[in-house]
C-alpha cells in the first residue's frame, strides 16, 4: 500500500492504474519495491518516536498526574519530530526507490538496496543530500505523531471512562480497547497528515536542476495547478496501509511495555 500511495503521489494515476502497472511492470514483486528501505525507515524512526513518546510520556506522568489531550499531542510531536530527523536518508530512499517505476529508464537511478542508496548519495550529493526533504519529512511527522499517538492514548483514557463501555465489560479487556483505540487514532492521523506527505514526496522525488520548493509552497502550488483535492491523492492507499500499521505497532508497543515492566519492576 505503501509503494501504490508513493506512486499515486508522483504521478496523476488513479488507484487501480496504478496497481495494475504496478503488478504488470513488476509482478508482485512490485508491490514491495524498496522494501530494504522500508524496513531501515522502520528500524530508525518508528522505534526512536516511540521509545520518546513513551518515555516522555512517562515522565510526564510522574512529575505532573493526569495529561490533558493538548499535552499528549505536544508529546508525540516531539517524539515525531526527533524520530523523523533520525529516519529521513531511509524515507528519501523509500521514495526514490519506489518512484523509480514513474521514471523514464535513462532517468531511474536503480539503487539495489538501501545501503547501497545511502552510499551513491552520500557519494553524489554529499552528506548533507541524505536529509533531503528532511524539513517536510519532520513537518509531516509532528502532525502524524501528535494526533496519533495523542490521540491514541487520549482514546484510551477516553474507551476506558465511557459508561457504556464500562459496563460491558469487553472494552476493559486489553487488546480491544487498544485496537479500537488505534483506529480511531489512524482516521483522524491520515486525514490530517496526506497533505503534508504528499509534498514531502514530490519535494524527495525532485528532478529538476532548480532547488526544490518549500512544503508550504509546495502544497500552494500542488492546489493552484492541479486542484485541493490533489492534496489528498492516495488516501485510500494511506489509509489502508496506516490502520493496520497503527493497530499492530500500538497493540505491540503496549504489551511489550507491560511485559518489561513485569520483568523489569521500577525499583
Amino acid at each position: 500500500m505503501d509503494v501504490l500511495k508513493i506512486r499515486m503521489q508522483v504521478s496523476h494515476d488513479t488507484l487501480r492504474d496504478t496497481a495494475l502497472r504496478t503488478f504488470y511492470t513488476g509482478g508482485v514483486c512490485g508491490f514491495y519495491s524498496g522494501l530494504s528501505a522500508a524496513i531501515l525507515r522502520q528500524l530508525t524512526y518508528t522505534t526512536s518516536r516511540l521509545g520518546i513518546y513513551n518515555t516522555l510520556l512517562d515522565i510526564g506522568e510522574q512529575h505532573f498526574g493526569y495529561l490533558n489531550y493538548v499535552t499528549m499531542i505536544s508529546i508525540g510531536m516531539v517524539a515525531g519530530v526527533i524520530g523523523s530527523f533520525i529516519g529521513t536518508p531511509a524515507d528519501m530512499i523509500l521514495i526514490r526507490m519506489v518512484a523509480d517505476e514513474n521514471l523514464p529508464p535513462e532517468k531511474r537511478r536503480n539503487y539495489k538496496n538501501a545501503a547501497s542508496a545511502i552510499f551513491n548519495v552520500w557519494k553524489t550529493e554529499g552528506f548533507s543530500g541524505l536529509w533531503r526533504g528532511a524539513v517536510p519529512t519532520m513537518g509531516r511527522a509532528a502532525i502524524v505523531n501528535g494526533a496519533q499517538l495523542g490521540t491514541y492514548t487520549r482514546a484510551k483514557m477516553l474507551l476506558r471512562d465511557t459508561d457504556l463501555f464500562s459496563a460491558t465489560g469487553y472494552i476493559q479487556n486489553d487488546i480491544p480497547l487498544q485496537f479500537t483505540a488505534a483506529m480511531m487514532s489512524s482516521v483522524i492521523t491520515c486525514f490530517a497528515s496526506i497533505p503534508v506527505d504528499v509534498a514531502k514526496t514530490r519535494i524527495q522525488n525532485w528532478r529538476q536542476s532548480t532547488k526544490p520548493p518549500g512544503v508550504m509552497a509546495m502544497i500552494i502550488k500542488i492546489a493552484k495547478t492541479e486542484s485541493v483535492m490533489s492534496l489528498w491523492r492516495g488516501l485510500l492507499p494511506y489509509y489502508s496501509r496506516a490502520a493496520p500499521n497503527t493497530v499492530i505497532t500500538m497493540v505491540c508497543v503496549d504489551q511489550f511495555h507491560r511485559m518489561y515492566l513485569t520483568f523489569f519492576p521500577a525499583s
